[in-house]
């Protein structure tokens, strides 16, 4: 009996805290049903917000994340998904899945999209440019016209005080 309580005190002792960091969903995914019916409006997304990954010297946080938040300028008049697809340019990570998708409650009433990749934990970032296309569908899978945008940032360069 004392073993057990020996190794359960012991074990309990050595218990560490989780190496990982999470996100609350974003997006969600837009169920499409084939039938007929009108296509959407041709979608106005504009790039809202990039935030570039870092390393803020803590190994679980998730500073190393890149967030790309686009935002809809104009909302739909009916229930609509949106797919993103690159379609110029190239990007470290897979973003877009291809598939439709909403923004979850949370983030739909002002519209924005937020895409999260792994974007290196370095203070040191390359530049983004690339094509968006981006396609409203409907319920009954209808698309629009695409939109095509395009998503820039400078890149982050190493400060020129640091040396190693």
């Amino acid at each position: 009996m004392k073993i057990k309580a020996l190794v359960l005190l012991l074990l309990s002792l050595s218990s560490s805290y989780s190496l990982a960091c999470s996100f609350a969903q974003m997006l969600q995914d837009f169920e499409v049903k084939e039938g007929i019916g009108k296509p959407p409006q041709k979608p106005g997304f504009i790039v809202h917000k990039i935030h570039r990954g870092t390393d803020d010297g803590e190994f679980s946080s998730c500073s190393d994340a890149g967030i790309i938040t686009l935002k809809l300028s104009a909302p739909q008049t009916e229930s609509v998904g949106y797919i993103f697809e690159i379609v110029e340019g190239e990007f470290e990570d897979q973003l877009f899945l291809g598939n439709p998708v909403e923004a979850t409650s949370r983030f739909k009433k002002d519209g924005l999209y937020k895409f999260i990749w792994l974007d290196g934990s370095s203070v040191e970032q390359e530049p983004i440019n690339i094509t968006v296309k981006i396609e409203a569908v409907t319920t009954t899978g209808q698309r629009s016209e695409p939109q095509l945008l395009n998503v820039l940032h400078p890149g982050v360069k190493k400060p020129w005080w640091k040396i190693w």
